[in-house]
């Protein structure tokens, strides 16, 4: 069958030719009629043109006929080419086309396409039905939208359905069109269905479909996201990832929201000037600018884009991508800013690959070893070594380097001028995802510096600086080990204490720093007296204590004293020639005779001393029972103590403590006093140790520190200037009372703040018991309260022992100020304390400072605080709160100027 039908070419009608003839005819014959009636008057005339007409209208309709004729035919080829054309086109048609019964939807044709699709000629698919083609899944879709369409409620439907192929091939995706054509002449009604293959289409809309599906997650995973404006119609599209980036609550940015306009006021001008150059030439936009996000944060990105132009080279749309750089930058920045600290860092740091050579150093390592990058750039950081350490050593670091990845610890290296000094480094290997070493960082800083001022503190904490022997502390610790040495061998050994005759008399007559002399000159005689075994140590300013061994007799020690004696006497001589004689007293205790602790040994000495003097100078003495009477002193003193405490005889002097860079008062020592009403004032040196002795020290002390906050409270109620109160604390107070509840309940009684209280504490306090002494004053610190070492370098004590107590204050000894600036020893000491103090972050006050020049010294080493005479002694409470006023005064006079 043919899309040709055959009543197709007798499109005119007889009818319509018919009368197209009469209506000729009457007008012809009327017409003709009336002319010639009109214009011919004569009968026989009027027969031959009548017959002349007749021939004329068979001429003219013979000619109209033809005319027709060849026009009919006309249509007619051209018609039945068109239809030729139609069905050729129709049978070769890349889609299946067909016509189709509507009542059982059979074919009536289809064409080739269709045929192959099918896989049958086209007599056998005229027996089949359209049915055929549709999945059993689509069949109840396909009549529902076929009823509609007979019904005439759509002119034609078209779906992207699947059509079934022949012998079981898979379905294809097809563009499904069916329309309802009616039954025209010799035409009936039916279907005509055109099937499109959409595989290929379908296949590249997939293909576009994962092409943005990998562009969309692309752009997401590198926080990136689309811009398109079209500059013809002022109108811009941004994708979702773009949308996400501005943190926009909607799926869809506003309309007409301009990038630019969210851009910083900084930012702004030179963006909008490049967006404006990349549109008027064409060349790629590239900048980087922070944009307002819709919760108002400011958010740096990147925009990267470019002007696409139209046929005739005008600028139609402007496109690109912008990332966001928050996670960049911000990588960026902590780079920026660990290269800072590694260029800036005091330590040096070097970085080598996994051979190892060398890839970087910081300027730290050239400050340090002197070499520059350039010279150990490449190079085995095996040049740094200083030939003090064997091969085992280095295995044993590199292994602990491989096995834990890092080591630690303290190495000797070498500088480029040859110099060996002592480091502490850290090694440290880095390692990729797989495990493997790719570089090795070491970190190491000079602790040269730091260890000559640890030994120099070592010496310090064990020898008496002035002479060089062993300090109290030392050699009470060696005399208890000696004495059990003896008790275990059954040896005896005799303590002799030696007391300067006359020194005060020489450092009153000659000065301190002849004194000092005197005192380095006796201890050198001392020293080439005795053996190699005996043991000498500096207890006092005037004393000096000797340990004698292996004696079997007290006639032994008593030689061995006369011999010391004799040679303490030798003269010293002065740089003018002038000769300079002390002496000395010499007490004595023996061992296991007089004392069974080291304690008792040196007590019994130092009352044999008294008996030395008593007998005359450069004398000695053995302990007896007769020096007993010391003990009952001590117990009268006792006494007559423990009622002036009742009786309210006791009192508190300050002396100030100032500002060495503003002189301003900034604290005060709060120092006991006894005004006894017979003896008048007695000294703390009389009253204090008999107090340590017999437990008086307990009460006596939480008086004092009850009494030093009261006043300060009552300074602040007055109006007075807020200053700290230092208060001394006994070791044996320690022992006896719980001082933190005793600072407690003192700052609660008075009302005083607690940072205004400061407790003093000798270096010996922590160097016994330290981890209960620990406690305690981490207990006082949680309350606020400051704590001070007193004394510091005459006792025990060293570096790395201080840094493990809260310690607030280092407060230098008296003794190492007295001969500043004479003395180069004092002065290279107080130095080393007022560094060690800074370096540790504490406040450094001296004692005892008396002559501007000390205070000079102190200025010019960055010495905090000071104390002395050369500002004022220690004053009642009445004269000290006038020094307050004093200063309040002159501060205001000062600001009004």
């Amino acid at each position: 069958m043919d899309l040709h039908t055959p009543g197709a070419g007798s499109r005119l009608r007889p009818w319509w030719g018919m009368a197209l003839y009469l209506a000729l005819g009457v007008a012809w014959v009327a017409a003709g009629d009336a002319l010639l009636a009109h214009f011919v008057l004569e009968p026989g005339q009027l027969a031959r043109w009548q017959t002349l007409k007749g021939w004329l209208y068979v001429l003219l309709t013979g000619g109209l006929a033809w005319w027709l004729l060849a026009r009919v035919r006309g249509v007619e080829d051209t018609q039945r080419t068109l239809v030729q054309e139609l069905s050729k086109i129709a049978r070769h048609a890349p889609a299946g086309i067909a016509r189709v019964d509507p009542v059982d939807l059979r074919f009536f044709w289809a064409n080739a396409r269709l045929c192959d699709w099918l896989g049958l000629p086209l007599a056998e698919v005229r027996h089949g039905c359209i049915s055929d083609l549709v999945p059993p899944g689509d069949r109840s879709w396909a009549e529902q939208q076929l009823k509609r369409l007979l019904a005439g409620e759509i002119e034609h439907y078209q779906s992207e359905r699947l059509c079934l192929g022949a012998g079981g091939a898979p379905p294809r995706p097809v563009l499904c069109t069916i329309s309802h054509v009616p039954a025209s002449e010799g035409v009936p009604a039916h279907l005509l269905c055109v099937l499109q293959d959409m595989g290929e289409m379908s296949a590249a809309r997939t293909a576009l479909q994962r092409s943005e599906n990998i562009l969309r997650l692309a752009l997401d995973g590198s926080g990136s996201g689309l811009w398109d404006w079209d500059l013809l119609r002022r109108r811009s599209t941004h994708s979702a990832g773009l949308v996400r980036l501005l943190r926009y609550q909607a799926e869809e940015l506003p309309r007409g929201m301009n990038l630019l306009r969210r851009l910083h006021p900084e930012d702004y001008r030179r963006v909008h000037r490049a967006v404006q150059q990349a549109i008027a030439t064409g060349q790629p936009f590239a900048e980087t600018a922070r944009l307002r996000r819709f919760d108002d944060s400011y958010c740096w990105f990147q925009a990267r884009g470019m002007c696409h132009r139209g046929a005739q080279g005008q600028a139609e749309r402007f496109s690109g991508i912008l990332t966001d750089l928050t996670a960049s930058r911000a990588v960026e920045e902590r780079q920026r800013l660990a290269a800072t600290v590694v260029d800036n860092t005091v330590e040096g740091v070097v970085v080598t690959d996994a051979q190892p050579c060398i890839l970087s150093i910081n300027p730290a390592v050239t400050r340090i070893l002197g070499y520059t990058e350039e010279e150990v750039l490449g190079r085995n950081p095996r040049i740094f070594q200083s030939g003090r350490h064997d091969k085992g050593f280095y295995e044993a670091m590199w292994s602990a380097v491989q096995r834990q990845g890092h080591w630690r610890g303290e190495i000797w290296n070498k500088r480029k001028n040859g110099e060996v000094f002592p480091e502490r480094m850290s090694l440290s290997a880095v390692r990729d995802g797989q495990g493997q070493v790719t570089h090795y960082v070491c970190m190491f800083s000079d602790v040269s510096q730091e260890k000559a001022q640890h030994q120099r503190l070592e010496f310090l904490t064990q020898r008496d600086p002035l002479t060089g022997l062993p300090n109290r502390n030392w050699f009470a610790q060696q005399l208890d080990e000696a004495m059990s040495q003896a008790l275990a061998g059954g040896e005896k050994l005799a303590l002799l204490l030696l007391n300067l005759d006359r020194f005060k008399d020489v450092n009153d007559s000659y000065g301190h720093a002849v004194g000092d002399e005197v005192l380095r000159h006796i201890t050198q005689q001392v020293r080439l007296s005795l053996r190699p075994s005996d043991l000498v140590g500096r207890m006092a300013g005037d004393e000096i204590a000797v340990l004698v061994r292996q004696l079997r007799t007290a006639d032994g020690a008593a030689a061995v004293a006369r011999h010391l004696i004799a040679a303490a006497s030798k003269p010293w001589r002065t740089p003018d020639g002038m000769e300079v004689v002390a002496g000395v007293s010499v007490g004595i205790a023996m061992f296991p005779e007089h004392a069974a602790t080291a304690e008792q040994l040196l007590q019994a000495a130092h009352s044999a001393v008294y008996g030395a003097k008593a007998h005359g100078r450069s004398a000695h003495c053995f302990f007896d029972e007769s020096m007993i009477q010391a003990a009952r002193e001590r117990l009268e003193i006792e006494a007559r103590l423990r009622q002036a405490m009742a009786q309210g005889h006791l009192l508190l002097h300050y002396q100030p403590q100032l500002s060495v860079a503003t002189g301003r008062i900034v604290g005060a020592e709060a120092l006991l006093r006894w005004n006894d009403p017979e003896e008048g004032l007695i000294s703390p040196a009389r009253f204090i140790p008999v107090a340590e002795t017999s437990g008086v020290i307990g009460s006596l002390g939480r008086w004092v520190m009850r009494q030093a906050c009261h006043q300060g409270q009552a300074w602040r109620a007055a109006g007075l200037p807020g200053i700290r109160l230092a208060v001394n604390v006994s070791p044996r107070q320690i022992q006896l009372d719980d001082m933190a509840d005793c600072a407690a309940q003192a700052l609660a009684a008075s009302g005083l703040p607690a940072q205004c209280l400061e407790l003093e504490l000798t270096e010996s306090v922590l160097a016994e018991r330290p981890e209960e002494i620990r406690q305690v004053l981490r207990r006082l610190q949680g309350l606020g309260v400051r704590i001070a070492v007193d004394d510091f370098g005459t006792g025990y004590s060293s570096l790395a022992h201080l840094k493990r107590f809260p310690i607030d204050v280092l407060k230098i000894d008296q003794g190492f100020m007295r001969d500043i600036p004479a003395s180069a020893d004092d002065m290279a000491i107080s130095a080393t304390i007022i560094a060690m103090g800074r370096s540790l972050g504490l406040t450094v006050l001296a004692e005892g400072v008396e002559t501007p020049e000390q205070l000079a010294f102190l200025r010019e080493r960055g010495c905090d605080h000071y104390q002395g005479f050369l500002y004022s002694r220690p004053v009642p409470a009445e004269q000290f709160a006038q020094l307050l006023r004093a200063q309040q005064q002159q501060a205001a006079a000062d600001s009004q100027r």
